[in-house]
This record gives C-alpha cells, structure tokens and sequence, in this order.
C-alpha cells in the first residue's frame, strides 16, 4: 500500500482474507478483511486496514479503495496487492 504521493509505500503480506459481498443496484461490492503476516508493518497512520472491491454486472473490476476502520483512506493498493485479492475473489468464487 501507499499513501496518496506514493509515501509510506509497503507491500502487505496478506496471510487470510475475511469476505462480504453485496449488490448495490448494478454494482458487486467486495469487502474484505483481512490478516497480516507478522512481517507486515502497518504505518501508524492506518489503524485497520480493510479492502472495498467493486465490480460491475459482468464482474469486471472498477475500483480497489483501501479503507482504514471502515472508511475510506488515502492509501491505494500495490499492483501486487491488488492481484492477491483478485485471486482470492475469483479462486473462492464470490463473483
């Protein structure tokens, strides 16, 4: 994750993901909790980082947004990150 301006750049370590999915008129919102490795250190600025995931009808992905105590941040997920959570999405078929 970073932070807008790419500070406080790090790569999460996601060891369990803990979903909620939900239709929204036309769009799949994917929430997603999760677990860190013990090796992830957290920036003290993000307290409990969760995951928004939005799909449309089809399942295409519109947007990942990085919530911190269930509200949106000003953090943006990795690429790598980003790919672990599509992976876990479709691997559990929550779309």
């Amino acid at each position: 994750m970073y932070k807008y301006g790419f500070q406080n750049y790090f790569e999460a370590n996601f060891t369990a993901f803990f979903p909620e999915v939900m239709q929204r008129g036309h769009w799949i919102n994917v929430y997603l909790n999760f677990e860190f490795s013990k090796d992830t250190n957290l920036p003290a600025d993000l307290i409990d980082p969760s995951a928004l995931v939005v799909f449309d009808q089809d399942g295409e992905v519109h947007d990942f947004i990085v919530h911190d105590e269930g509200v949106d941040s000003e953090y943006k997920f990795t690429d790598t990150e980003k790919k672990k959570m599509l992976d876990f999405i479709t691997e559990q078929k929550l779309i």
